[in-house]
């Protein structure tokens, strides 16, 4: 028990250092994912399923953010600029450092000093699971870059595809993911493998967040990209490729609307499909492989071959998503660890879609329906439920909704605890240690 104390004490010290030094520290043994699964209460099971957004910049014990991690136990955190979570010029690179390493000195010292549950008001020890900090930085500034100022300008996926030069695409990877890395970053939302096959009069499609209309070249420049991602971050930065599983054939924006795609499982993957097959069980090594895939919220019309049926969102749909994740090209890649994530629950897109029909949108029926969908991880994002005043509140009710179902149904309990080995996993593949208790 001492010697374990000694540990924890240095690797607390170690976390004071910018968090890229910190995973170039940590050289110990990494405990087994049962073992660290073991030990963790079903409320801390149930918060790793959970990527949260929170406002400003604040992580004092009365700042939201303090609440999620050490009371809810979320398994991560996005930052996004919507919701000034990034100071303005000359500050801004600094600023996201120092957020990023306090925001993961929160879980750690949750870890060594009891906080007192809420609920029960006893003293609770929780065990230490780094978090993941999750961005989407698609390069070209404003709007699809969420840090503005302090990287290296980049170009936007059209711009790298219309080079068609895939050693342009791997460097521009890797200056992103050495760059995000270095700042503590440890997942990307991104890149986009969507195919752009008829670009929208309106605009109402991805634009330049595409690398281009042709199925192969979309999964070669994807392919390189990632390689770089990977090289750059030195395989510090899982890559979350999105908008699985494609919404190029849409003209709607996947954050705006639910879109329908009128084309079957065989269409798809000689179009929609091909790229994510290239980052997946087609990929030649790891480093050209993705760490997961965002599930997007799109529907298709013909799915099976019949024309007159729809599916749901993919995201909520579990007989199309693990059909799709049945192929062989995501069959291997899914059963050696690759994560499944919802894209972004709080969107307009999902909360209109379940308010078709005169419906109230229910933030915990949407996250119950995505994770029963084989989602591992769900991203509420900026979620708010009708009868909520605020996300803040309605991403506590979703996730305390998950621990009463895991406490009463031994079923979701044994679903939660799948999806949490998975995620612990990869959690342990960036960081390499997660000392136990």
């Amino acid at each position: 028990m001492k010697l374990i104390r000694i540990i924890l004490l240095l690797v607390f010290l170690v976390l004071l250092l910018p968090v890229q030094s910190v995973v170039q520290a940590q050289t110990a043994t990494p405990p087994s994912v049962e073992a660290v699964l073991n030990s963790m209460t079903p409320e801390e099971r149930v918060g790793q399923l959970f990527l949260v957004t929170f406002n400003g910049t604040d992580t004092s014990e009365v700042s939201q953010v303090y609440d999620l991690i050490t009371q809810n136990h979320v398994g991560g955190v996005v930052l996004l600029a919507q919701n000034d979570n990034f100071v303005s010029a000359p500050d801004t690179v600094a600023q996201t450092q120092a957020l990023i390493n306090s925001i993961q000195r929160v879980e750690w010292e949750t870890s060594i000093n009891p906080v007192i549950d809420v609920t029960t008001g006893l003293e609770m020890n929780s065990v230490y699971v780094p978090l993941f900090m999750g961005i989407a930085q698609e390069g070209n500034g404003y709007p699809t870059d969420q840090i503005l100022s302090g990287l290296t300008a980049l170009p936007s996926e059209m711009a790298i595809g219309a080079t068609w030069n895939t050693e342009f695409a791997a460097r521009v990877g890797e200056v992103r993911g050495r760059e995000l890395s270095a700042l503590g970053f440890n997942i990307y939302l991104g890149p986009s493998l969507d195919v752009l096959e008829v670009p929208s009069v309106s605009g109402g499609d991805l634009g330049t967040r595409v690398f281009g209309g042709d199925p192969f070249w979309v999964g070669e420049m994807g392919r390189a990209y990632v390689t770089g991602l990977h090289t750059g971050s030195e395989n510090q930065l899982l890559v979350i490729a999105k908008h699985f599983p494609g919404v190029g054939g849409s003209d709607r924006l996947p954050e705006e609307e639910v879109s329908t795609v009128r084309k079957s499982l065989e269409q798809l993957k000689q179009i929609e499909l091909f790229p994510f097959f290239s980052v997946t069980g087609n990929a030649p090594s790891p480093e050209s492989a993705v760490d997961g895939l965002l599930v997007s919220h799109i529907r298709y019309q013909g799915f099976q071959g019949n024309i007159r049926a729809t599916t749901r969102p993919i995201s909520f749909d579990p007989q199309a998503l693990n059909q799709i994740l049945a192929l062989p090209q995501f069959a291997a890649w899914y059963a050696e660890g690759g994560l499944v994530i919802s894209d972004d629950l709080g969107t307009r897109a999902v909360s209109e879609f379940y308010a078709i029909g005169g419906g109230q949108f229910s933030a915990r029926t949407a996250a119950r329906d995505a994770f029963l969908a084989g989602n591992d991880m769900l991203y509420l994002g900026n979620i708010q439920s009708l009868d909520s005043p605020d996300s803040y509140s309605t991403t506590k009710r979703v996730i305390e909704f998950f621990v009463q179902k895991y406490r009463e149904d031994p079923a979701f309990a044994q679903r939660v605890d799948a999806s949490v080995k998975r995620i612990l996993a990869a959690k342990v593949g960036v960081y390499k240690n997660i000392p136990p208790h």
